[in-house]
Formats: structure tokens, sequence, C-alpha cells
């Protein structure tokens, strides 16, 4: 099934959130209307993102998967290393390793150290895309980030880097 990326236009206005907040209690206000933003702003940076990502024939989980082996000084990782650093299922890891095998942008090698398993490593293809690919990418991320001063992206990352802490308390 081919996924779906929901992006809210039509933001409801604060009066609207003022009438909620008097049926339900416990509604803050700048919350909602800071949360809205943060999902549209990243809804549409994604958006952007697969279309750059799709010029390349990958998916930001290829990319993901591709610059997470060309941080290693061998350009390789296990499949399990992957899957713990990109925070995706084994299943989610195996389509991917997959796909990318099948694009000749990864090799598979033996493990040394397992020989009951094999080490992900970054093919000369890969690297090359990847070359190719990050010069342009990084120019884009500059270009989506551009309509803030150096000390607001401070502030930004800030603050983002803020959130987490409390996405963990949270009961699911």
């Amino acid at each position: 099934m081919e996924s779906f990326k929901f992006s809210l236009r039509d933001v409801p206005k604060r009066e609207i959130l003022k009438d909620y907040s008097s049926r339900f209690p416990g509604i803050n206000i700048g919350a909602v209307e800071g949360c809205i933003s943060l999902l549209r702003t990243a809804s549409d940076i994604s958006k952007i993102l697969d279309e750059h990502f799709s010029k390349y024939d990958i998916s930001e989980g290829k990319f993901t998967i591709l610059m997470l082996l060309y941080r290693q000084n061998d350009y390789q990782l296990s499949p399990i290393s992957l899957s713990k650093k990109a925070e995706v299922t084994k299943g989610t890891m195996t389509k991917l390793i997959g796909g990318l095998e099948n694009q000749g942008f990864i090799e598979k090698i033996p493990n040394s150290c397992d020989k009951r398993s094999y080490l992900v490593r970054l093919s000369s293809k890969g690297l090359r895309i990847l070359e190719e690919i990050l010069p342009i990418h990084y120019t884009l991320i500059a270009k989506l980030m551009s309509g803030l001063e150096d000390g607001q992206l401070k502030e930004l990352t800030s603050l983002l880097n803020l959130l987490p802490n409390n996405l963990y308390d949270i009961e699911r």
C-alpha cells in the first residue's frame, strides 16, 4: 500500500481552540498551535526531500542507510547495527538492504567476527551516488532553512532537542 502523507492546511484559528478549551479542560492552545505548525512544516519538508531523493531512484529510508554506512571509516555495518541506528524493524531493514543491493549501492560481505552473519558495505557505486547527491542535498537543506538566521537556527535546534525528553514519559 502506498503511504499517504497528511498535511494540514486548514489550521484551526485561535478562537476555535479557545472554544475547544472551554469544552475540553486541559487544552494548552500554544502547545496545539506549536504542534500543528511543527507537523505541517515537517510534512512539507518531507515532501520536498521525497521529490529530491526520487531523482536518484532512492527513498529517504535508503538514503539514511547509505549515510549510516558512509559515516563509518570502513563503510560497513551489520544489519542489526543499521536497524538500531535507523530505528527500524529487522523486516524493514531487510527490505531496504535488498533494494539497495539490487541497485548496486551496497554489497553483502562475510562477517569475520561471526560466520553465521554478514556485513553491509557501501559499494563504489553507492559511494559515487552519495558524492553526487550530497552537495545538492546540503544546498537544498540550506535553502529549506534559509528563512532563519544563524542564531535562530541554533535556537530552533535547541528547542527541538528538548521535545524528545517529554516523548518518553507519554503513555502509549
